[in-house]
């Protein structure tokens, strides 16, 4: 009579050491309790993570948060079910994209004609799908992690950073407003990312939000106390960071002081997106251009570096409008960096590409064509599909039309000056691509010496986005240790030096010919950082662990009631 009660006994003791296993051993009962709750609570509080998230990016731009905006999503998702928490890291994400990107919603509204209720709508589908990744997040770390919960916090970082690096890949990827991103607007904490790149800096991000997490939880859980150990870690790891930020942005800020300065005078039209591409218009916006291109000459510039896909007609096949730029150039003479709309044959059937054209003196030269496009902006994903008709989005692709990806070149080569004793190569960014790491990455392993966004944020108007698109700018000088030169359309245009601090920048919507002061390192200072020598090798490892945890959580996982993993568990011990 007494072996079933010494069973039961025994089973309990074992249920609650493998409950200490996770950070939230109280809230991690059994779900036939936190089943009948509401789930209005967590999901409020989800969706008040998402919007912390977003208010770290500009604007405020209050980049602090960043280390506490998981923190509502964690509580929310403690003790759940399964499909619970996928439910509240889903409000989460679809909080965070909609309240970071509702300036996408007024691109499909208005340029893509698609009016207010189809342009959100599209936004919302999009939001619905970039959620996916944090809902991800949340079922994961549900997951019962054998061990203290030092183990489980390190188990979650690990799958966020894996689910941003898929994020940045999968469907050609799309990754705008990531955890980490705010991180450089800090001097300091953002210099890591010459270490372990921009994943390795939502790894530690996310890492912080865990054990803050667990201190708070733990503090209910096991007294006075019990916490401790934990915020001291995320404040140790705080300072760590701190403390090698701060030597790196003097190191490299003193790099960009002895470095060679030289001009770049950017062309800033501030055309309306609407108005470019239309025939009426064409001669009035080539008479501003005239005005601009000639006013920037008598800057004496190094290089005169125009925005991406500046001119509204096609280079080569437009013949008259290709005449007159060729003369505009030949008349200013010297370096000229242009973005056209070019064809390799004659139109139609040959392939359109956006491209940045070099003309020295007048003579058309190398140029780098943009190999990372736009999708619904540059060209049409999937329209080769009989069944699939996505026209009704061209006027969001625009009157130039679809464009073919470049195919892998060079850095340009220019000479720094009439000498021509030194050559400095440009790596190109054409707009989108500066918010892929390994982009950067991989024009300076090429040979670049500068970084060159040319971008046309005309789509955005006044909104958030011109800002947030900057930042990401700013995160792959630090990466690369390269200074960056940024021009576009309505602006920012901006020099990044390699400690990743904006050091001019124009004002947004802004007409005009700005001069930029722009650093060219020494050749004894562009040494090769840890990220470019081994980019982000833990990044695919850390998206194969996160994918282990989904198959270890969907096997142990709940079918309807308590935690798979502790009954697998009991069941193996009663054994």
């Amino acid at each position: 009579m007494l072996e079933p009660s010494i069973s039961r006994r025994a089973a309990a003791v074992d249920e609650r050491r493998i409950m200490a296993g996770t950070g939230f051993g109280k809230n991690d009962g059994p779900a036939s309790k936190s089943g009948a709750k509401p789930l209005v609570r967590p999901l409020l509080l989800a969706a008040a993570g998402g919007g912390l998230q977003t208010l770290a990016w500009p604007w405020p731009g209050w980049w602090p948060l960043c280390f506490v905006a998981l923190l509502p999503l964690i509580a929310a998702a403690a003790g759940q079910s399964g499909r619970r928490a996928l439910a509240c890291g889903w409000v989460y994400g679809l909080v965070q994209s909609l309240t970071s990107l509702p300036w996408l919603a007024d691109v499909l509204a208005g340029y893509g004609g698609l009016g207010f209720r189809l342009g959100w709508l599209v936004l919302f589908l999009l939001a619905a799908y970039l959620a996916i990744y944090p809902a991800l997040f949340a079922w994961l770390i549900t997951l019962r992690v054998p061990g203290p919960p030092w183990c489980w916090s390190l188990a979650g970082a690990g799958a966020w950073a894996g689910l941003d690096w898929l994020k940045n890949w999968v469907f050609t990827g799309f990754n705008w407003t990531p955890l980490a991103g705010p991180l450089a607007l800090s001097p300091e904490l953002g210099q890591a990312a010459d270490v372990f790149g921009f994943y390795g800096l939502g790894f530690f991000a996310a890492l912080i939000n865990l054990w803050l997490a667990s201190a708070f939880f733990l503090g209910r859980d096991r007294g006075p106390g019990a916490g401790r150990p934990y915020v001291l870690a995320a404040l140790g790891l705080l300072a760590l960071g701190f403390a090698y930020g701060r030597l790196g942005h003097e190191h490299w800020e003193a790099a960009a002081d002895r470095a060679l300065n030289r001009r770049v005078t950017v062309i800033q039209p501030a055309l309306d997106q609407a108005e470019k591409w239309e025939p009426l218009d064409r001669d009035r916006h080539l008479a501003l251009y005239s005005g601009l291109v000639r006013e920037a000459g008598r800057t004496s510039p190094w290089l005169l570096l125009w925005p991406e896909t500046a001119l509204p007609f096609f280079y080569g096949a437009d013949q008259a409008e290709t005449a007159w730029l060729d003369a505009l150039v030949s008349e200013v003479g010297g370096l000229n960096l242009v973005g056209v709309s070019a064809l390799e044959g004659d139109w139609p059937g040959q392939p359109l590409h956006n491209r940045m054209l070099l003309f020295r003196d007048g003579r058309p030269g190398p140029w780098y064509d943009k190999r990372h496009l736009v999708p619904f902006g540059e060209y049409l994903p999937l329209d080769w599909l009989p069944f699939l008709s996505l026209d009704f989005l061209g006027g969001v692709v625009g009157a130039a039309g679809t464009y073919d990806p470049g195919r892998p070149q060079p850095p340009l080569d220019l000479t720094l000056g009439p000498d021509q004793a030194r050559q400095v190569r440009l790596g190109l960014m054409i707009c989108f691509e500066s918010t892929f790491p390994h982009l950067g990455r991989e024009r300076v392993l090429a040979g670049a010496d500068l970084l060159v966004v040319p971008t046309n944020d005309g789509w955005f108007g006044r909104s958030r986005a011109p800002g947030q698109h900057l930042l990401q700018a700013a995160m792959r000088a630090v990466e690369t240790r390269r200074p960056l030169v940024r021009a576009g359309n309505t602006g920012i245009s901006a020099v990044i030096r390699p400690s990743g601090r904006i050091s001019q920048a124009t004002e947004l919507m802004a007409r005009g010919v700005f001069t930029l002061e722009t650093p060219i390192l020494a050749p004894a200072d562009t040494e090769e950082t840890v990220f470019l020598r081994w980019g982000h090798g833990l990044a695919p490892a850390l998206a194969v662990w996160t994918g282990l945890m989904a198959g270890l959580r969907f096997w142990t996982g709940e079918k309807r009631r308590g935690s798979g993993g502790v009954r697998f568990r009991l069941k193996k011990a009663r054994k």
